[in-house]
């Protein structure tokens, strides 16, 4: 069965510039990595890679403009959850 596109259209997200923001990395149903970048699109690229050891299923992300308050939202989910990959 195909995916119904208007659906997919209506809950996509606009393309706009860099997409810098908090990124979050799932593996099935489980938050297993925060990070933050000025372009999250390359950041999860560059996880997701095929000489990459890890293995994430699925991403979100929040865009967040100013670096301080990324690295500041980053840190707290960070230091909050323990995740699998992130070290602190």
């Amino acid at each position: 069965m195909l995916p119904d596109i208007a659906e997919l259209r209506g809950t996509s997200m606009p393309l706009k510039g860099n997409c810098s923001g908090v990124y979050f990395l799932f593996y099935g149903e489980d938050l297993v990595y925060v990070g933050q970048g000025w372009n999250c699109l390359l950041r999860v690229a560059e996880h997701t890679r095929k000489d990459s050891d890890t293995v994430f299923t699925s991403w979100s992300f929040t865009p967040i403009d100013n670096e301080q308050e990324r690295k500041q939202v980053a840190a707290h989910f960070r230091t909050a959850l323990k995740l699998k990959y992130n070290k602190i």
